[in-house]
């Protein structure tokens, strides 16, 4: 009687899908298509255009299958695009096939990275690459985690340095202490947000002057520290940072860490955007000393051309993680030793499998590849900036230290040439401020460009400032 109910009820209820297996990949080819053959244009649209010309909204009825075809391929085609030639705006740009291919293939497989029992191999491949990156940092014994972009990997740093100054803060809280944390002022402002996060609180986050390199200052740091000590408070972490995010400066790891290890403070490096120069014998001295440090933190969707997001925290002590994160949850971890339930080391239940597209990369490329592509890049950055000296209407700001090459045009400013640019699909570029001064900031990070791709950029912002000089005369 029951069972007739249940197969009536069933009959009654239609659900349509979106396509069989490969009606979805047919699907998906025209997008990607649609997508490839679109790389190059630069077109700006604005949220009102995009309103106007893509069906945003939700509707009552399921859409047939052609107009939700079409209105996919509309958003697709108006997405600005970041592995083009025309994208110097961030930190990350250009892509690597491979790790594309193996980031849809960890949409489809859908497996969530906390135990071993769900996700089979990848715990291991996960555990291979943190052990790798640890080796390549000189953290002979330390350990690691992925976490959703560097935001996240320095609030686990902070976790962790926070909680090694009181073992008992994670039981009972900051009990009315004052704890402080230093960074650059140079240095990414989630050390901030992640401070009122923690109860720390914003304001006890001392931002340490800079050198004319955009480098922090390790006599200003030991001043600030003794000053603190001496109001009763308790430095409990510092930050460094390998490639600020305006110049791309690297602190100095090995002066610093003589002052931090005087008060026992935790010496964090942010090198969410710099780490990966330690793949390259030529540039790793960028980060001499850096096994000097407690943690770092690494994002391979930077440099090394992984899709986002894709950013690991390294401890340089083995079992801290597990200290800090791990709760009982018996429904979850069942079946294995902790070793292999990566869940109880990180800040997250659910985690995206973020290891296996820098893995099948990284088996691709190997160390080699990875360095060769390195240098590619550090040899696409001398390029611009030698044409940049080689025009008088440009002016180099700083020698740079890394990807990130910061310039003016004499007479124009130069966020309206950034902003023009823009809206004339001419090219995303961003622009910065260093010492009073504001300037075009080029990121040459995409291996895939040419000396020919950065000197029709570079014709291109002079004709757009020439253009904007001529309307304000």
């Amino acid at each position: 009687m029951h069972n007739t109910k249940y197969k009536q009820e069933e009959q009654d209820i239609q659900l349509e899908s979106f396509a069989g297996p490969q009606l979805l990949m047919d699907q998906l080819k025209i997008l990607l298509d649609a997508y490839e053959a679109a790389e190059s244009d630069g077109t700006f649209y604005s949220p009102e255009a995009i309103r106007q010309r893509v069906p945003l909204s939700i509707q009552d009825d399921p859409l047939p299958h052609d107009e939700l075809l079409d209105v996919l391929k509309a958003v697709v085609l108006r997405t600005p695009k970041t592995a083009n030639r025309l994208f110097f705006n961030q930190l990350f740009g250009g892509k690597e096939d491979l790790a594309v291919v193996a980031d849809m293939m960890v949409a489809r497989m859908n497996n969530s990275n906390y135990t071993y029992k769900v996700a089979g191999p990848h715990v291991l491949i996960e555990h291979e690459l943190l052990r790798k990156a640890c080796e390549v940092i000189g953290f002979s014994a330390g350990e690691g985690t992925f976490c959703p972009g560097g935001s996240l990997g320095n609030l686990v740093a902070m976790i962790l340095a926070r909680n090694a100054c009181d073992p008992g803060i994670r039981d009972h809280g900051l009990a009315g202490k004052t704890y402080v944390a230093y960074t650059s002022v140079e240095g990414h402002y989630s050390i901030k947000k992640n401070a009122g996060i923690l109860g720390v609180g914003r304001h006890n986050v001392r931002e340490i002057g800079v050198n004319e390199r955009g480098e922090m200052l390790v006599d200003e740091f030991n001043r600030q520290v003794q000053q603190d000590l001496a109001a009763g408070h308790i430095p409990f972490f510092v930050n460094l940072t390998a490639g600020t995010t305006v110049l791309g400066a690297f602190d100095d790891v090995v002066e610093f860490s003589a002052v931090a290890k005087a008060h026992n403070i935790w010496l964090h490096v942010d090198g969410s955007y710099g780490a990966s120069v330690l793949l390259s014998k030529e540039r790793a001295a960028l980060l001499s000393g850096v096994a000097m440090a407690d943690s770092v933190c690494w994002n391979p969707h930077k440099m090394m051309g992984v899709p986002l997001t894709c950013s690991m925290l390294l401890s340089k002590r083995k079992g801290l993680l597990a200290e800090n994160f791990s709760e009982v949850s018996d429904y979850l971890f069942q079946d294995d030793t902790d070793d292999l339930n990566p869940g109880t080391r990180s800040l997250q239940c659910g985690r995206r499998n973020d290891a296996f597209k820098l893995w099948a990369l990284w088996k691709q490329l190997g160390n080699k590849g990875f360095e060769q592509r390195l240098e590619k890049q550090f040899l696409l950055r001398d390029s611009l900036v030698s044409m940049i000296n080689s025009d008088p209407d440009f002016d180099l700001i700083i020698e740079p230290a890394s990807l990130n090459v910061c310039f003016e045009f004499s007479g124009v400013a130069s966020d309206k040439i950034c902003s023009a640019m823009d809206k004339q699909g001419l090219g995303k570029v961003g622009h910065g401020a260093f010492m009073g001064r504001n300037f075009i900031r080029m990121v040459v990070v995409n291996a895939d460009l040419t000396a020919q791709d950065l000197e029709n950029f570079l014709d291109s912002i002079k004709a757009t400032a020439l253009s904007l000089q001529k309307k304000a005369q």
